[in-house]
């Protein structure tokens, strides 16, 4: 069982909690490998300056050398190392798929006798035979990977054309930032299946020639034999349907629009024969939000232009992702675009925040009071009320509050705060001070307080104690991130 960690830099606001902040997130993958399912990532690293390509995990990234941003001699990273590839049999088509997997529109130029100057690194590829119509290099037939009777002088260079826009590059990069979430959400929770399954699986290579080793074989060890192998079948395709493939929603808005899934390197549409609810719900768990409100059939969102990947889906609304659910299989379908399917997920949009004042130039109580605050500043979301000095949480979450307290010229008037969380005391004595020595006294804390929905905070002032307002006593609060 090995592991790889990614780290992402996002820089775009989520729609689920932390608005407006820059973080990084960290994702520890598992991949699993036993003698039956093998899965891995090949990551390749290049120069500065190079374009490099990047698609799905099984494509072979591809880099431009010797030249410009959009021409060069061409070059593979194969078996953790770059290589040039042979110009026998080079042609437009060979380049037209080396320009679209770099994310160019098209090929202009061939080049070959190594026009963009000899490459230090193995060649990898001589006879590349591909039609145009591939989606990518891996699915180019070729003499095989170093099978070549080439030298470096032979090496095949390309010149692209159609640089994609600047909003594009930026689609692509946020379309693998989505993925790698959706990867890393559903491979986490599947850890634990993994590492039981692993175990399982290690017990069963122990138990089979245990038995067969037997001299003799009883009808009770037969039967248990083949349950073991059952069990073991049973297992391999649970594995099989642990394969994720990443989706977005497209034309609609942030929670509504055409569902696209992306496979084999491209992104696809899904036919809406027996498209409902069941099916969109397990597209809006796996997008990160809570429940689906709507399936909708024949392009509500306009139709899509890539191919229809996958046809009477079946889910039950209980996958934890739209690649574990039944269906026809993978592009085997006899719909149109006119019939791909969308969905409608629930949207809670929790922005909370508030900030408030006190204005009284002398506030004491004789009794245990919940402060009023008569100046409201700022209230998004309208869950604050200064009445009543009354927070309520609009969801279950995660809130940051701050309190600072001013009392001045008040003699022997202190200050003695009690944070209140459903009108009873969550933080006794959280904010204290008492010093008859000067003319004023300040002080401030804050907090983190995981709140559920409805739940409702107040600041209340202890018996006997007092504050000074002129709007130096101020609350407030916010949420950091709803569950």
């Amino acid at each position: 069982l090995h592991s790889t960690q990614l780290t992402t830099d996002l820089r775009k606001t989520s729609h689920k909690g932390f608005r407006h902040l820059q973080f990084t997130m960290h994702f520890t993958i598992p991949f699993f490998c036993i003698a039956l399912v093998c899965s891995s990532v090949q990551v390749a690293w290049s120069d500065a300056g190079d374009i490099v390509s990047v698609y799905s995990a099984d494509a072979i990234p591809i880099r431009l050398r010797g030249g410009t941003s959009s021409a060069g001699r061409v070059e593979v990273f194969y078996n953790g190392q770059w290589g040039t590839i042979c110009d026998d049999g080079w042609d437009l088509d060979d380049a037209t798929v080396i320009c679209r997997q770099m994310g160019f529109k098209n090929a202009t130029t061939i080049y070959t006798n190594a026009h963009f100057g000899e490459g230090a690194d193995p060649i990898w590829l001589s006879d590349l035979a591909c039609t145009g119509t591939e989606e990518s290099l891996k699915d180019c037939p070729h003499g095989g990977w170093g099978a070549v009777n080439c030298k470096h002088e032979e090496d095949a260079g390309v010149e692209c054309d159609g640089t994609p826009s600047t909003t594009e590059l930026f689609q692509t990069l946020n379309d693998q930032a989505n993925a790698l979430i959706q990867h890393a959400a559903i491979l986490d929770g599947q850890q634990s299946t993994i590492t039981s399954m692993q175990q399982e699986i290690v017990q069963l290579v122990t138990d089979v020639p245990t038995l067969l080793q037997a001299s003799t074989l009883q009808n009770n060890d037969i039967s248990e034999l083949q349950q073991l192998m059952g069990t073991l079948d049973y297992k391999v395709d649970e594995l099989n349907d642990m394969a994720v493939f990443p989706i977005r929603l497209v034309g609609g808005n942030l929670s509504t629009g055409r569902v696209e899934v992306w496979h084999d390197g491209q992104w696809g549409t899904i036919c809406d024969d027996n498209w409902d609810i069941n099916d969109a719900r397990v597209v809006c768990k796996q997008l990160g939000y809570k429940d689906a409100v709507a399936a909708y059939s024949q392009a509500a969102f306009g139709e899509g232009t890539g191919p229809i990947l996958m046809d009477s889906v079946g889910c039950t609304g209980s996958e934890p992702h739209l690649s574990a659910c039944p269906h026809q299989g993978w592009a085997v379908h006899d719909c149109k675009h006119e019939e791909d399917a969308g969905v409608g997920c629930l949207y809670e949009d929790p922005a909370a925040a508030f900030s408030a004042g006190l204005t009284a130039s002398s506030y004491y109580v004789s009794s245990n009071t919940i402060v009023p605050f008569s100046a409201v500043y700022t209230n998004i979301g309208n869950h604050f009320s200064g009445s009543t000095g009354r927070f309520t949480a609009p969801v279950s979450g995660h809130y940051f509050f701050v309190f600072n307290g001013y009392s001045g010229y008040m003699s022997s008037y202190c200050m003695y705060i009690d944070l209140m969380v459903n009108n009873s005391v969550y933080k006794s004595q959280w904010l204290y001070d008492c010093d008859t020595s000067d003319s004023y006294d300040t002080n401030s804390n804050s907090i983190v307080v995981h709140l559920d929905k409805n739940d409702y905070v107040s600041i209340r002032l202890r018996s006997g104690y007092g504050l000074s307002g002129y709007e130096r006593t101020t609350f407030s609060g916010f949420l950091l991130h709803y569950d």
